[in-house]
């Protein structure tokens, strides 16, 4: 598909993730399966950003216009659960 990172945080649990997550469907079309969620289309730009719940963060693979949405997704990433840790798997 496109570039594949893992984003690493301290979160209580993978409920409070999928809160964070949720919070999107008001800017981007969100689709929930379980511990995987794709989220396309923001601001008018196509994009596919496919987030798979882990342990210790998300594992997130994206392709597209992904570029505002992901500012976004690092802000509310952090303000939720502090220091993010990013790297390409």
């Amino acid at each position: 598909m496109g570039l594949r990172q893992h984003f690493r945080f301290d979160s209580t649990s993978q409920e409070a993730v999928l809160e964070v997550l949720r919070g999107f469907s008001e800017v981007a079309k969100v689709d929930e399966r379980g511990g995987f969620v794709v989220f396309n289309q923001f601001d008018g730009a196509e994009f596919s950003f496919d987030c798979e719940l882990v342990e210790d963060g998300i594992v997130s693979e994206r392709a597209g216009e992904y570029f505002a949405f992901l500012g976004m997704f690092l802000e509310s990433l952090t303000g939720a659960f502090g220091p993010v840790t990013v790297e390409d798997v």
